[in-house]
């Protein structure tokens, strides 16, 4: 997702987020490569945090598609550095309780990536089959989970996870609140977001942090 590495601007003032508490994991794959959280926000947070984009301003983001080596993408964008929101969104969303059992052989996760996204696809708007890449951030703290928190219910517009030979393995529908969390890196699996059809999906997109041992 190299579009995502490009400079990003001082984000807005974003809503307060209610301390969440007891919110469950669901596992969608084995050993956690996918996991889904209902509640991490509720729907008239979700609301607000729609609000305030909109009244940000998207910007359409393109790609040049396959024949270029690049995954196809048509969508609208806002894209900022934040450490406050993604503290505040680690602490107060559930995050840092539920990651916690997320911690592996090489590292331990401690915090959410301060690059901020905001996507919004119209009907007809779709993310094209892609890889999530990892990022090495200093100090020994790297990405090793992609967060996305959906802020909105749409037709069509869900994300779809492949294995081999093209075999869907998992479908996530869009609902205000929903967080998903999946490994990226060398052990991403392809996926997309499949064409809104009806309604307009929002989504925020995150990043878990890693502290190697």
């Amino acid at each position: 997702m190299g579009r995502d590495k490009q400079a990003a601007a001082k984000g807005p003032k974003w809503p307060r987020v209610a301390q969440k508490s007891g919110l469950q994991a669901r596992s969608l794959l084995p050993d956690d490569y996918m996991v889904e959280v209902r509640g991490c926000l509720t729907p008239e947070e979700a609301d607000s945090f729609v609000a305030v984009a909109e009244s940000v301003g998207f910007k359409h983001s393109t790609s040049r598609g396959p024949a270029y080596g690049e995954a196809y993408r048509d969508n609208d964008r806002i894209q900022f550095q934040d450490q406050q929101l993604a503290d505040h969104l680690w602490q107060n969303a559930g995050l840092s309780q539920l990651c916690a059992g997320l911690e592996d052989d090489e590292g331990r996760p401690v915090k959410l990536n301060p690059n901020i996204r905001v996507y919004r696809y119209k009907p007809g708007q779709a993310f094209g089959k892609h890889i999530d890449e990892s990022n090495e951030l200093g100090a020994g703290l790297y990405t090793q989970y992609t967060l996305l928190v959906y802020l909105s219910r749409c037709s069509g517009g869900e994300t779809i996870f492949y294995g081999n030979r093209n075999r869907r393995l998992a479908t996530v529908v869009p609902q205000p609140g929903l967080a998903l969390l999946h490994r990226h890196g060398d052990e991403c699996l392809e996926h997309e977001g499949a064409a809104v059809t009806g309604g307009t999906k929002y989504v925020l997109r995150s990043d878990v942090v890693f502290q190697r041992h």
